[in-house]
């Protein structure tokens, strides 16, 4: 949960409360603020790829807390950067250790949890980044009605060193498998062993072309996801103060309600995905998502934003359990991790495009409304693909 805290709550979603002022004080247009969450992503991207690599070799401890060391040296980074570039950079580099730790963090629960409660488990663990974003949403608009047109300065380093405790603590507890204390996966039975044995047989006997198949959609719904859930994350806050005309301390309870809101979602939709079947799970996370962005586009008053945000709150972090979890359902554990990694690509992609090309249309149209009715339609892309998925075997 610590480790989700840093690297997916501070790396991401922090940017959302503190780019605003960032854009402020720099002289930064829309496609540049694109640019930088987009930098972001590339790292992120970068980071999912080398995992594979380094994992074997270094194990998800240690990667996890070195990942974690690489965010708060280029957060510390950011926070004396001067212009555009040295930002795009340094935010490749928060993005790169962001992730590394994450991949590594959601590798763990596959093995420290069975398949019935790996879902509750990865719930519980993102919720992590809701504490994260309640932080910056209390701490951001204080920092900057202190601090005036260089709060957000403040407010990079204040992350970075909330984080380096957290990372030392992680370093110091996570253990890679349960069997470095003694242990067996929470959820093990006595018979579990040979059961296991033959659902691994099961898997193994897929037809490799369905599985492609299978893997395909997985990654497609992946891809749509993180090209929608980022445009929201990203530039919501500069809607609401540029198109709202809402203040810093309103939209710190904004940012705050997200947090909150994202508490729940975890537990909630991974138990519901653990009882009634991941694609209930998926579904219903999309659906949340596409009923926030409409009404974002189109919401004109204050009770129509607060319901955008409880949704998207409720939903946007139970979409990334519940898929990594559905990939360790279908496939056995040795593909699973190569899988996971694999979709995850497609996710970083989605999340590299989605903040510049809403951008690009916020600069021509002079509004995000169409950017985030683009998104809605692209959730229902996604729905549709998510309800042909097929039931795991048993």
């Amino acid at each position: 949960m610590l480790s989700v805290f840093v690297s997916l709550g501070v790396g991401r979603f922090a940017l959302g409360m503190l780019l605003p002022a960032m854009a402020t004080n720099l002289g930064l247009g829309y496609v540049q603020m694109g640019g930088i969450s987009s930098a972001g992503f590339v790292g992120f991207l970068l980071g999912a790829l080398w995992v594979q690599r380094l994992r074997p070799r270094h194990g998800e401890r240690r990667l996890i807390f070195r990942a974690m060391m690489v965010m708060i040296a280029t957060m510390v980074g950011i926070s004396i950067a001067g212009s555009f570039v040295p930002l795009l950079i340094l935010y490749t580099g928060t993005g790169l250790g962001s992730g590394i730790a994450l991949v590594c963090t959601i590798n763990l629960t596959r093995r420290w949890f069975t398949s019935k409660w790996r879902g509750r488990a990865n719930g519980l663990i993102f919720a992590g980044a809701g504490l994260a974003i309640i932080l910056a949403g209390w701490a951001v608009p204080l920092i900057n009605s202190t601090m005036g047109p260089q709060g957000w300065r403040l407010g990079w380093l204040g992350l970075a060193a909330v984080c380096l405790p957290l990372a030392l603590f992680c370093r110091i507890i996570v253990r890679n498998r349960p069997a470095d204390l003694g242990l067996r996966p929470f959820g093990t039975k006595a018979k579990t062993k040979n059961q296991s044995w033959g659902s691994r047989a099961a898997k193994q006997a897929a037809p490799r072309a369905s599985l492609r198949f299978l893997i395909m959609r997985l990654g497609a719904i992946y891809f749509l996801f993180g090209l929608t859930y980022v445009v929201y994350a990203t530039f919501a806050v500069t809607t609401l103060v540029r198109e709202h005309g809402m203040g810093g301390a309103q939209t710190g309870y904004f940012w705050i309600g997200l947090g909150f809101f994202s508490l729940f979602c975890g537990p909630l939709l991974g138990a519901l995905s653990d009882s009634l079947g991941r694609r209930v799970g998926i579904s219903l996370a999309l659906l949340l998502q596409g009923c926030a962005y409409a009404l974002m586009a189109y919401g004109n008053s204050d009770g129509a934003v607060y319901l955008s945000i409880a949704l998207f709150g409720l939903s946007v972090l139970g979409l990334p359990m519940i898929i990594t979890a559905t990939a360790a359902d279908y496939l056995t554990p040795r593909r699973a991790i190569g899988v996971i990694g694999t979709i995850t690509v497609l996710l970083g992609l989605g999340q590299i495009l989605g903040p510049i090309l809403a951008a690009m249309a916020a600069a021509y149209s002079g509004s995000f409304t169409p950017a985030y009715l683009a998104a809605t339609s692209l959730v229902a892309l996604a729905i549709a693909i998510t309800l042909t998925l097929p039931a795991p075997s048993k």
